[in-house]
């Protein structure tokens, strides 16, 4: 390979090195817009009227794309408490535990609006240090509950390896990675209402309208990231990325323009 050639293989790596850094940096910084915008809906989303029983679509197949995420909730029905299920390798401030979800039976509702299954992230526990397969109590009501939330487009996901087999028709709680729509008409024998509810504080009896249980009894924690959070993230690595480029730039241009033409110079004629 001839000094002009290598050169010429030197700056096509570079430009290419170069381009790549920098899709990588603006595609950091759509993530951080992304973010920012989640956060402005939530924001919007608060000031509207919450969404009761009634606003839940009874069909099944709804599009969860369609549903005003962040939406406050206030719903009434009953815990489905034997088909409990924890889900597994969900971190909260710092600590390893679960992700407990709920389903609720809605009250109220007519014909093919009756018997609706709400799921609910009712909130996190931690592992057992001493005995990891061992799943915590978690105490929850018999009686009508009503509580409050806010509209998600699904439950909380995790990276598995593999599938996760169908547990047996016994009753609950289990341990699950991830818990899809076919878990969902295995376990409850139908398919609960499009997205789901994240619970924001500790129920209180239906009967007991706008006062809420003494949350000290509540053993659940509700520290839930906010939407929005982690632009600042993203924007540290948009501007890694772009300082990357301007190394390989710099490097490129010191080590084939400016440094030969020193060395040329200083060559005696």
């Amino acid at each position: 390979m001839t000094p002009g050639q290598r050169r010429v293989v030197v700056w096509l790596a570079a430009l290419l090195c170069t381009a790549l850094t920098m899709r990588l940096g603006f595609w950091q910084l759509s993530r951080a817009t992304e973010k920012r915008q989640a956060y402005d809906h939530m924001l919007m989303q608060r000031t509207q009227a919450p969404w009761r029983n009634e606003d839940w679509p009874c069909d099944p197949a709804f599009d969860a794309a369609r549903l005003p995420f962040y939406k406050p909730v206030v719903v009434q029905g009953q815990w489905l408490v034997d088909k409990t299920v924890f889900l597994d390798n969900r971190p909260m401030d710092g600590m390893s535990g679960f992700v407990v979800v709920t389903p609720l039976l809605l009250t109220g509702g007519e014909g093919a609006c009756r018997h609706r299954i709400l799921l609910v992230e009712r909130g996190w526990v931690p592992r057992d240090a001493h005995d990891r397969s061992r799943l915590p109590l978690v105490p929850t009501s018999l009686a009508p509950v009503q509580l409050q939330g806010r509209v998600t487009p699904g439950l909380s996901r995790t990276y598995q390896l593999g599938d996760e087999a169908m547990p047996s028709a016994q009753a609950g709680p289990v341990l699950r990675q991830n818990a899809d729509v076919a878990f969902w008409r295995n376990w409850l024998g139908q398919v609960p209402v499009a997205g789901a509810v994240l619970q924001v504080q500790a129920e209180a009896p239906a009967d007991q309208v706008d006062e809420y249980a003494d949350e000290h009894a509540d053993v659940l924690r509700r520290h839930w990231p906010e939407p929005g959070q982690g632009q600042d993230k993203h924007l540290a690595y948009a501007a890694q990325w772009f300082a990357m480029a301007a190394v390989i730039i710099g490097l490129t241009v010191w080590f084939q323009i400016i440094r030969p033409r020193r060395a040329s110079a200083h060559v005696p004629s």
